[in-house]
């Protein structure tokens, strides 16, 4: 009879506890994600920075660390565009153009960073990444401002970087794969280079018109 008086006890404490750490969502562990790989591609970008301080831009990735990013918003930013190339940034307003060195400006890069870390994770095979509820993927890592995260979609596609300690975030909207009208477009250019120097073209052109055509 004790026996089973301690067995039903044990059954009331067990019973709740059970159903209590069903209830509980065990800690998300980091898995292997593949983020898309793409030489060039082109994205939309709302810019949060500082203060409430906002601004858009359309970024465009030409190739590893060599970026676009030309400002559509705010009206004082309009039109400005600035173009990362390794450890060189050039600015270009209404045809007035400068080249600094990239540690010349101030500590705050904000594109800079965010480039950097998008460059990172195009490079690698995986990144250790948490699924989120909404089905995103996100990667923590550590860049000269300090600790960020950087999100993507299910597809791989980034979605959004974040550094709180700027505080920074960049948020990535109409991303588009530019790679493969590159390739058709350098595809057509030799076609028109064969064309230009073939015996049938130069016969019946002048220097001139030959040298144009190739360019």
């Amino acid at each position: 009879m004790t026996h089973v008086i301690h067995l039903r006890n044990a059954l009331f404490f067990c019973v709740p506890a059970a159903v209590f750490m069903q209830g509980c969502d065990l800690p998300k562990q980091d898995a292997p994600f593949q983020p898309m790989h793409a030489e060039s591609y082109e994205t939309d970008v709302l810019l949060e920075y500082g203060d409430g301080q906002s601004a858009n831009l359309h970024l465009t990735r030409c190739g590893d660390a060599l970026w676009d990013a030309e400002f559509t918003e705010p009206a004082a930013l309009s039109g400005v565009v600035l173009t990362f190339d390794g450890d060189k940034v050039s600015a270009n307003y209404k045809g007035l153009a400068f080249t600094v060195p990239k540690s010349a400006l101030p500590a705050k890069n904000m594109l800079g960073i965010a480039t950097e870390a998008l460059d990172a994770a195009d490079a690698a095979e995986s990144l250790p990444c948490t699924q989120q509820e909404d089905g995103s993927w996100r990667y923590s890592g550590e860049c000269a401002g300090g600790s960020y995260t950087l999100s993507f979609t299910g597809s791989g596609e980034p979605l959004v970087f974040d550094l709180p300690a700027q505080p920074l975030k960049l948020t990535f909207s109409g991303f588009t794969v530019t790679e493969q009208h590159a390739e058709t477009t350098d595809t057509q250019t030799n076609v028109s280079a064969a064309e230009t120097t073939s015996p049938e073209t130069v016969s019946g052109t002048t220097a001139a018109e030959t040298t144009v055509t190739t360019a």
